[in-house]
C-alpha cells in the first residue's frame, strides 16, 4: 500500500513539474538583437528614441491525449532611448535603454505588465571609412564591432500560477555579448545597406535557462530624394533571424529555434538637426519551434536629433 502511494505521488510531481515546463515551451519573446538600419550623417552625435510593434501566435501542444491544447497571443511594445557618441573620425558607441510592455492572453486571461529592458552598449570601427572613388559618385563605408548587453531587467517575473515563462520577461538575467558588421555602398543617390549581428547569450543560472544563439542578417536598397535642405529616402528589403534552441533545466528546449524571413518597406527623412523613419516588416517565410510559434508583421519607427 505504501509504495503505491508513493508511486501515486511520484507520478503526480512528475506530471506537475512537466506541466509547468510545458506552459513555457512556446512564447514570444521580447528580448532581440540590436539592427541599426540605415543610419544618419556618420560624423554627428544623436540622441533618440525607437518604437517597435511585435506580435506572437503559440500554439501549446497538449502532453497527453486527455489535455486540450492551448493558444496564446503575445503583443510587445518596445521603446528604445537611443544614442550615438562619436569618439574620432573611426570609432563610435552606441547605447540602448529599452522599455517594455507586454501583453500576454491566454484562454480569456490576460496578463500585462512593463518595465526596464537590458541596457546593450555597442562598439563601432570603421574599417572602411566613407572611402570615395576618383569620380565622387560611388561611396562604401564599412563598420565592425561588438558590445554587451546587461542584465538590467527583471527576469523573476511569475505568473498567478506560478509558472515562469522566458518570453515575457523584461531581461534574460544573463550578460551577453554583441558581435557587428554593418555596410553601406551607394552609387549617387542610389545605394545598399547590409548589416548582420550575433548575440552570444549567457546563461541564467537562477531559472537554469539560456536562450539559444541568435544571428539576425538584413539587406536594403534605397534612393535619396532632395528636397531642399531636408532628404527623403524610401527603401525596400528584406531580413533573416535563425535562432538556435533553448536549454533549459539539463536539456533543450524541443519547441523553440528556428527561423524567420521578412521583408522590410520603409521611409525616412534625414536634414541637418534630425532624422525620422517609419518601417513595415512583413513576415515572407517562417519556422520557429516546429511551426507552433507564428509572428506577425513588425511595425518600427524612430526619431532623433542630431547635434
Amino acid at each position: 500500500m505504501t509504495r503505491r502511494w508513493i508511486l501515486v505521488l511520484g507520478t503526480f510531481i512528475l506530471i506537475s513539474i512537466a506541466s509547468r515546463v510545458a506552459a513555457c515551451d512556446v512564447c514570444g519573446c521580447a528580448v532581440s538583437g540590436h539592427q541599426f538600419g540605415i543610419l544618419p550623417q556618420f560624423q554627428k552625435h544623436f540622441a533618440g528614441l525607437r518604437y517597435s510593434y511585435r506580435s506572437f501566435k503559440s500554439v501549446h501542444p497538449p502532453l497527453f491525449s486527455t489535455d486540450v491544447e492551448k493558444v496564446s497571443r503575445e503583443y510587445f511594445h518596445t521603446t528604445d532611448l537611443w544614442g550615438r557618441y562619436i569618439l574620432g573620425s573611426r570609432i563610435q558607441l552606441f547605447g540602448f535603454i529599452p522599455y517594455h510592455h507586454i501583453t500576454k492572453n491566454e484562454n480569456g486571461t490576460s496578463l500585462t505588465q512593463h518595465g526596464l529592458g537590458d541596457i546593450t552598449v555597442l562598439g563601432m570601427y570603421a574599417l572602411i571609412n566613407q572611402k570615395k572613388s576618383d569620380d565622387g559618385q560611388w561611396t562604401h563605408h564599412l563598420q565592425l564591432g561588438g558590445g554587451i548587453k546587461l542584465p538590467t531587467g527583471a527576469s523573476d517575473y511569475y505568473t498567478v500560477e506560478n509558472e515562469w515563462i522566458p518570453g515575457i520577461q523584461h531581461g534574460t538575467g544573463t550578460i551577453d555579448f554583441m558581435l557587428n558588421a554593418n555596410y553601406l555602398m551607394r552609387f549617387n543617390n542610389l545605394g545598399l545597406s547590409a548589416e548582420s549581428s550575433w548575440r552570444i547569450n549567457g546563461r541564467n543560472d537562477q531559472q537554469d535557462f539560456q536562450y539559444g544563439q541568435r544571428f539576425t542578417s538584413g539587406i536594403r536598397g534605397f534612393y535619396v530624394i532632395h528636397i531642399g535642405d531636408k532628404s527623403l529616402m524610401p527603401s525596400i528589403g528584406s531580413s533573416l533571424e535563425l535562432s538556435a534552441r533553448d536549454y533549459h533545466e539539463g536539456a533543450n528546449v524541443d519547441l523553440s529555434g528556428g527561423y524567420g524571413l521578412y521583408g522590410h518597406v520603409g521611409l525616412d527623412i534625414f536634414s541637418n538637426g534630425f532624422t525620422a523613419g517609419l518601417s513595415l516588416q512583413p513576415v515572407i517565410s517562417q519556422n520557429v519551434a516546429n511551426g507552433n510559434l507564428t509572428a506577425g508583421s513588425r511595425i518600427n519607427a524612430q526619431f532623433a536629433v542630431l547635434f
